[in-house]
């Protein structure tokens, strides 16, 4: 598949929406928020659809998403909460990376 400018501005608004989820993460403002959820949905279809264009490793993406479902729908003490948000938080940046090199072409 070639990788066209629609392709790149698409990628670049998931790399967005990938800091607005650290933003809030890093804020404390996530124990009850959707919004997380809902930007893991659509990376999941990103990489199942242009999995073959990007650079982004699925396994990534996927332990990603387990501990955003753990922060969301388990009950955990603090110190452990913040151990699995701060994975996250890297996790994130992993795909942030990812996508970055993906449009600029970074090795």
């Amino acid at each position: 598949m070639e990788v066209t400018a629609p392709f790149n501005l698409s990628t670049m608004l998931l790399v967005a929406f990938a800091c607005w989820v650290i933003y809030i993460r890093t804020k404390g403002h996530s124990d009850t928020s959707n919004i997380p959820l809902f930007y893991y949905g659509m990376i999941v279809y990103y990489v199942i659809a242009y999995g073959d264009s990007t650079s982004l490793p699925p396994l990534l993406v996927y332990v990603s998403l387990v501990l955003a479902l753990l922060l969301r729908f388990e009950f955990m003490n603090a110190s452990f909460t913040k151990a699995i948000s701060v994975l996250e938080c890297c996790g994130l940046a992993g795909i942030v990376y990812f996508n970055l090199s993906t449009v600029f072409g970074w090795s």
